[in-house]
């Protein structure tokens, strides 16, 4: 009797933990604003464009509670606003439709910004007009003491990556880098001169943030990317740790 009511004691502190748990990112996720990252969409990954436009922008998106209802806004190139926000268990929340407000901001002058504000709504679900209410499940990660990510899910599979601030610049950093030669025709060369890490997974976008080449876990500190069936045009080269899920080094490439 005594090794049963100890072992529901166990689970009875587990099961605490768990809500406290959940209580602390439903709480981590509406106490703070979130700057979109990337998306996944479609299974198709697309970088958020960073420039001049976005940095020092409002928030991309933010969660709000008064006495009698909640709502969410989300912000990119435009405006709109949750409507009948509920939270619920297993860290998920559900709305029914959206609303566009009065008074909203032009579309972006930047034509990335205006391209990618259409993936980015997709994901959370805007356009979709097919399913009501609309569900979404959430996961807050602390990548370091200043600085959080927000992991949000529709009903459909697509993800939007989120942090509490505005990334002008990566998180994860790498010294002692070349990259040459800029502008390339068809091979990239990366001298990699001081760094801890073995592997680093390298990643090319388009001008719009889509990911469009992948080379995974490559070894050593000279690497050579082959893109001469790249079209001409400006791209960006991201490296990181395998399956990292926070931002990488990324540097501006033109392909000749």
């Amino acid at each position: 009797m005594k090794n049963f009511i100890s072992i529901m004691a166990v689970v009875g502190l587990f099961l605490q933990s768990l809500s406290l748990q959940a209580q602390t990112q439903e709480e981590e996720l509406k106490n703070n604003e979130w700057y979109v990252h990337k998306v996944i969409y479609n299974d198709i990954e697309y970088i958020a464009p960073v420039n001049d436009e976005r940095s020092g922008s409002v928030p991309n998106l933010k969660f709000f509670e008064n006495s009698s209802e909640g709502f969410f806004v989300i912000i990119f190139c435009f405006i709109r606003t949750s409507n009948n926000l509920l939270f619920l268990e297993n860290q998920q929340f559900s709305s029914i439709g959206w609303i566009s407000p009065g008074v909203s901001p032009s579309a972006c002058i930047v034509q990335e910004n205006n391209d990618y504000y259409f993936y980015y709504f997709s994901v959370m679900n805007v356009f979709d007009a097919t399913i009501t209410p609309y569900f979404y499940s959430y996961e807050v990660n602390s990548i370091d003491s200043t600085t959080k990510q927000l992991i949000i899910t529709n009903q459909n599979g697509d993800k939007a990556y989120f942090y509490t601030s505005y990334l002008s610049n990566p998180i994860f950093e790498l010294e002692g880098i070349n990259i040459y030669p800029n502008p390339v025709s068809d091979v990239v060369q990366i001298d990699l001169l001081d760094t801890t890490k073995e592997r680093y997974d390298y990643k090319i976008y388009d001008s719009n943030g889509k990911l469009i080449k992948v080379f995974k876990d490559k070894k050593g500190p000279h690497i050579t990317l082959e893109i001469q069936d790249l079209a001409s045009g400006i791209y960006w080269l991201e490296i990181n740790t395998p399956d990292a899920q926070q931002r990488g080094y990324s540097t501006k490439i033109i392909k000749k």
